[in-house]
Formats: structure tokens, C-alpha cells, sequence
């Protein structure tokens, strides 16, 4: 069984659980009416036998909800088994088929045929119809407990008494039916939803994986050339007088920080697809990590113009790895790129985590955007990809983070990444 069904499962036994302590204060309250008020002859010994027995079955249920143990569709079954059997024997005494709550019989089928459909409730409906079959012959007739009452009772009171405990008794079991089937129903609904959120993970995780291993192959193929370009660039001013040819020299600088970046850039590129060690995550400051993030934002794109705010407390310390630190530059890139202002950046702390907001006033994203962000890969641009967009999101995920989107007015978009923190 999935994980979901665990937990309905577990769910649908703790309903049951009540359900049997609503039956145990049921029948105590109809024995009550019997004995003070119809005066009708019980064995009150050999029921309080089989109430205690009940209860002893609801104390061992509660014990194995509380273990937490794994809740199959064979463990209901057998609890629904123990309470048609249990009833039975209720009847038994209680004067058989005559009795007017019969009807209870209802309840367990009803569950059942909620919560494990198949030849397993077929089984508990043949036992029933063949139990039910039985309390029409074998049974123990009720009696009064004065003659006088039984005089008063004979004839048409007799039948309209046992009409009324026949609706009272249908009233109880439409209820709880009523009741319970509701239950179990939105107990199935969030089953099948997080079945469904399993496959979409699923689906996620082999893009993922299809995208590490191209980033792997990427990086590996890339290097050769890069190492190769680095040497040429550092032979163009070979020969050169610095004075005289200032601006080539300038040039070969420049395309010498370029190629240092790429090869940054593969490094993370490698990181995301799984190469990076395990112990290169260490715990930093939010001032120290923001600080930190900000000035490689800044050195990867000389120049460019923002607004920041800080406002958070340095008590509480995030788990850093640069894996983490590219994808939020993916999307500062992102929003200085669409924005034809300076971006708005505010960090803040909220509920043991560390909130980043970027705002800018590009075009911004659509509705449908925003439902497919971190799902699938798209761009907006022209000549993009959304690989960047859909790894960063993925990688902040992976950290135990997220991000989410918001449109803002009159035009951009509003996006909020969200940390872990650690005291």
C-alpha cells in the first residue's frame, strides 16, 4: 500500500475506533431504556460481558493506532469483522431479529464498501445476510418484567412500539451512515490528491534527473574547450608592450574574468546534477549569506543598479551550499533582465525563515505561468529555454525552500523565495 493509503487507512481506523465507543454508549443507553423504562427482562450480566469485550477491542485498536504501525486495508477489515460479530451477539440476547436496531447492520457494509471494495466485502455482506438469517430462529425472546405491562403491550401497542423503535432506529443508523460516509469519501478524495502529487513528483524527479545528466555531460564536454581558450586568451598579448597596446590588454582581462565565471559557472553546473560533496554544506548568517550573495550578483554583472533592504535577525543561522546561492542569482538575473528600473530586493526573517523578495516591473508572468513555474521549463524570451528558471526553483526545493510568484500593479512581478532557518 502507498504511503497515502497508509494514512487514510490509519485515519479510517481512528474513525472506527470512535465510531465503536459511540456503539458502546449506544447500546449502554438503549439497555438503560429497556430495563427502567419498558421494563423488559435482559440477561444485564452476559451483555456487560460483551460491552467490556468491545471495549477491550477499541483499548487494543487504540494501542495499534498509537504504534504506529502500518494501517492495511486486511487490518479494517478485520476491525469491521470484530463489530459485526460483536453486534451479533448483542442481538442475540436482545431478542434477535425482532429487535428494531437491526438496522446497525448497515453501518460496517456501508464503511466496507467505502474503504475496501472488492471480495473482501463481499465476504462481510454474506456474513451478515447469514447472521441476520440465524437471529430469525436462534435468539432469546424479550419478556416483560410484569404481567400487567405485558397485558398493556399486546395487540396494536405492541406492533406500534416495535414500528417506533424500527424508525428510531433507522434515524440512528441514517445518521451515522450519513455521517461516516462523508468522512471516509474526503478521506479518499486526499488519498487519490496525494497520489496524484506522488506521480507529479515522479515526473518532476525524471526531468530532474534528465537534466542533471545533460548539465553533467554539458560541463564535462565544455571543459576541454574552455581550458583551451583560457591558454589562447592568455597568449594574445604575448609579444604586446602594455603601455602601447593598453586596450588590448584590457580586452585579454576582461575575456580572462569571463572565462574564470564559465568555468564558476560549470562548477555549479555540476553541483546541481548531484557531483558536489556531501560535506561542502556549512551554516552561515542571513547577514553573512545576503552580504555574500549579493556581492557575487554584483560581480557577475558589473554595474548593475538595485534597491536593497535587510531586515532580519542574525540568531538564526541557514544551511548554505553554492548550489543554492546560483539559483537565486538565476533569478536576480531573471528580474534585472525584464525589468527596465532598478529591481527592488528586501530580505526579512518570518517564522524561522529567511524571506528574499524580488520585485521588478517587467511584463510579468501569466496565470498559467505561475502555475507552471518549478513543474516544467518555459521562457518568456524569445530565444530562451526556462532551464535556468526550472533548475533554480527545483534546487531551492531540494534544500528544504521555494519560491513563489505574485503579480504586482500596475506591471511585474513580486518573487519570493523562502529558506529554512536553523537556531
Amino acid at each position: 500500500m502507498s504511503t497515502g493509503g497508509t494514512l487514510s487507512s490509519a485515519r479510517i481506523l481512528r474513525q472506527l475506533y470512535f465510531l465503536r465507543y459511540i456503539t458502546i454508549a449506544f447500546i449502554t443507553l438503549m439497555l438503560l431504556v429497556a430495563l427502567l423504562v419498558l421494563k423488559i427482562n435482559l440477561p444485564v450480566v452476559l451483555l456487560s460481558i460483551i460491552l467490556l469485550l468491545i471495549a477491550v477491542i477499541n483499548l487494543i485498536t487504540r494501542l495499534l493506532i498509537n504504534s504506529g504501525k502500518q494501517i492495511t486495508e486486511r487490518t479494517i477489515f478485520i476491525q469491521l469483522l470484530l463489530d459485526i460479530l460483536s453486534f451479533s451477539l448483542v442481538l442475540y440476547f436482545a431478542g434477535g431479529a425482532t429487535n428494531p436496531f437491526t438496522f446497525y447492520y448497515l453501518i460496517p457494509l456501508a464503511i466496507a464498501a467505502t474503504v475496501i471494495p472488492g471480495i473482501r466485502t463481499w465476504g462481510l455482506a454474506l456474513l451478515t445476510i447469514f447472521l441476520y438469517s440465524l437471529l430469525l430462529k436462534f435468539y432469546l425472546p424479550l419478556s416483560y418484567q410484569t404481567h400487567d405491562h405485558l397485558q398493556s403491550l399486546s395487540g396494536d401497542n405492541q406492533f406500534s412500539q416495535h414500528v417506533l423503535g424500527m424508525w428510531f432506529g433507522f434515524l440512528i443508523s441514517a445518521l451515522l451512515v450519513t455521517w461516516f460516509i462523508t468522512h471516509f469519501s474526503r478521506e479518499l478524495r486526499r488519498r487519490d490528491q496525494v497520489i496524484s502529487e506522488a506521480r507529479q513528483r515522479e515526473l518532476h524527479d525524471q526531468q530532474m534527473v534528465t537534466l542533471g545528466t545533460l548539465a553533467a555531460g554539458t560541463a564535462h564536454e565544455l571543459g576541454t574547450p574552455l581550458a583551451s581558450i583560457a591558454v589562447i586568451s592568455g597568449e594574445i598579448t604575448h609579444g604586446y608592450d602594455p603601455e602601447k597596446h593598453p586596450d588590448l590588454f584590457e580586452n585579454q582581462k576582461i575575456l580572462g574574468d569571463q572565462i574564470v565565471r564559465c568555468k564558476e559557472i560549470l562548477s555549479v553546473l555540476s553541483d546541481s546534477a548531484g557531483e558536489s560533496r556531501a560535506d561542502e554544506g556549512f551554516l552561515l548568517s542571513p547577514d553573512t549569506f545576503i552580504d555574500n550573495m549579493i556581492a557575487q550578483w554584483k560581480n557577475s554583472l558589473p554595474g548593475i543598479a538595485f534597491h536593497f533592504e535587510s531586515q532580519h535577525s542574525d540568531q538564526l543561522n541557514l544551511l548554505f551550499d553554492k548550489t543554492i546561492f546560483q539559483a537565486i542569482i538565476n533569478l536576480l538575473n531573471n528580474a534585472a533582465e525584464a525589468s527596465s528600473d532598478p529591481i527592488q530586493i528586501r530580505t526579512r526573517t518570518q517564522q524561522n525563515k529567511l524571506l528574499i523578495e524580488i520585485t521588478d516591473n517587467g511584463p510579468g508572468m501569466s496565470d498559467e505561468q505561475i502555475e507552471m513555474a518549478g513543474e516544467t521549463s518555459f521562457s518568456g524570451k524569445p530565444d530562451g529555454m526556462g532551464i535556468g528558471l526550472f533548475l533554480a526553483i527545483s534546487t531551492l526545493r531540494r534544500s528544504g525552500g521555494g519560491v513563489s510568484f505574485n503579480r504586482v500593479e500596475p506591471q511585474g512581478t513580486c518573487t519570493t523565495i523562502h529558506l529554512p532557518l536553523i537556531s
